[in-house]
């Protein structure tokens, strides 16, 4: 209950607004405190030069307030396994902890409640901390806490969407072309079913048409990072979707944690997933069964592929820079995947309980996720967490960013009353049986396994793992 109060709290603070945030001043450099402790900080930074862009805010702090901060660069792909030793041997090496947010209720017994930080280092108390919080993302704070507790804040998220060749739905060829066979109007998919359909139709060999036009090159019609790393995301998507969920949440009357089961219902569900997913495949590269999310984007910015339907939004940019230099005429859509419940999720910050500069920390920590470093993030093809921005960018830029904007204002809305209540954000075993379920799933979509096996196989490794590593009960429903 306490968490979903939280929740519900930044909602309404965002919908009191009028507007989707606050009208008040914004939080900056200005607006923090002399700092008593000048002990360094640690933290993690991606690699890429997307994110080096930020390098200069850190600088900024550093000279606001004598802090100066280590900045070490690694690949998202190494963070976890790099923290976590960290984090349990209590070190304190990093100060600012980097949270994919399905770890945030796994490590939150390593991390500050930001209220009891705020209520400690700011003047305005942890009042002050909830008036900025009203900027940011009611469902994206809701995947950064943990048992009502806000734990982490949002650097940059990473909500899944649907593209497509905008330019290709919008043909009259295509369209006639489409309702002649399949008997219903081309649009961007709202059911699985029909994003066969579409995957089935646009799937092309060189020298047949596109636009009335002969290719010089195959397409495909759909485009997914099937491979061993985020085909859990997209599957995830699909569960969603349908309604259900790798586990479901039990919670008793007063709205309490009280098991997970696994039911009958959340396994059917896997089933319909996958063999969906498999289904699709039919319609993609094979290089698809080892691609991530770079490949994706290259392949739809190419003009290989029609649609991708779960792919990051926060690639949208970077997707259309591509299309824009090898296909002029292309333009992307962006859309919610098909069902409307896209996988949610960031890239956040939290302050380690083991650091020895709580302090500074929890002002960087501030900085990092502010407006002004929201904008800097928005600048260089991410998405922040951050409702303003977005506003912002939605009634004064164009195409493509403004639908980038629009898109996550829309779809936060939706996902706001349903983060709460999903297995990944309210389960100590999150990371570990996230990283389970990425090599899993990639057996069942290149057939190593049968979808059965995997099905079996992911319902025992996350019985035993969450019996392991949380102290809420887990059962299958037999």
């Amino acid at each position: 209950m306490k968490r979903l109060i939280a929740a519900l709290v930044c909602l309404m603070l965002v919908m009191a607004t009028g507007v989707g945030f606050a009208q008040d001043k914004k939080f900056g450099l200005e607006d923090i405190p002399e700092i008593q402790n000048k002990r360094a900080l640690t933290l993690i930074l991606e690699t890429g030069e997307g994110y080096s862009k930020v390098l200069p805010a850190i600088e900024r702090f550093t000279e606001k307030t004598g802090v100066k901060v280590n900045v070490e660069r690694i690949a998202s792909s190494g963070v976890y396994g790099k923290e976590n030793v960290e984090l349990m041997a209590g070190t304190g090496y990093y100060d600012l902890v980097y949270v994919e947010t399905s770890w945030t209720t796994e490590w939150s017994d390593y991390l500050w409640d930001l209220e009891e930080l705020a209520s400690t280092y700011d003047p305005g108390g942890a009042a002050a901390l909830r008036e900025d919080l009203a900027h940011m993302s009611p469902a994206i704070l809701a995947s950064g806490q943990a048992y009502g507790k806000q734990m982490v804040l949002p650097f940059y998220t990473f909500d899944m969407c649907m593209w497509i060749r905008q330019d290709v739905f919008d043909d009259p060829t295509e369209q006639a072309n489409f309702k002649a066979k399949y008997g219903y109007d081309l649009k961007p998919a709202e059911t699985w079913e029909e994003l066969v359909d579409q995957g089935e139709f646009f799937t092309r060999k060189k020298g047949e048409l596109l636009k009335g036009e002969p290719l010089d090159h195959d397409i495909f019609g759909l485009s997914m990072q099937a491979g061993a790393y985020q085909c859990n995301d997209e599957t995830s998507a699909r569960l969603w979707s349908m309604g259900s969920d790798w586990v479901t949440v039990v919670r008793d009357e007063e709205g309490n944690l009280k098991e997970f089961v696994i039911t009958k219902e959340n396994k059917e569900a896997l089933r319909k997933a996958l063999e969906n997913y498999k289904e699709c495949l039919k319609y993609d590269s094979p290089s698809a069964l080892t691609a991530n999310f770079d490949f994706v984007v290259a392949q739809f910015g190419n003009g290989n592929a029609i649609i991708c339907p779960t792919i990051w939004a926060n690639c949208s940019i970077w997707a259309e820079g591509i299309l824009r230099e090898k296909v002029p005429e292309g333009r992307i859509g962006i859309y919610p995947s098909p069902g409307g419940r896209p996988y949610t999720g960031a890239w956040s910050y939290g302050v380690g309980k083991a650091t020895r500069n709580p302090e500074a920390a929890y002002w960087l920590l501030r900085w990092l996720t502010s407006y002004e470093c929201g904008k800097i993030v928005f600048n260089e093809g991410m998405v922040p967490g951050r409702s303003d921005v977005l506003e912002e960018v939605a009634k004064t830029a164009e195409y493509p960013h403004k639908q980038l904007a629009e898109f996550h204002i829309d779809i936060w809305k939706v996902m706001a009353p349903h983060i709460p209540d999903y297995y990944y954000f309210n389960t100590k075993a999150g990371g570990k049986v996230y990283d389970m379920q990425i090599y899993a799933i990639s057996k069942a979509l290149t057939g190593e396994q049968t979808i059965d096996q995997v099905i079996d196989y992911i319902t025992k490794q996350t019985v035993e793992l969450t019996s392991k590593f949380d102290h809420i009960p887990i059962r299958e429903e037999i």
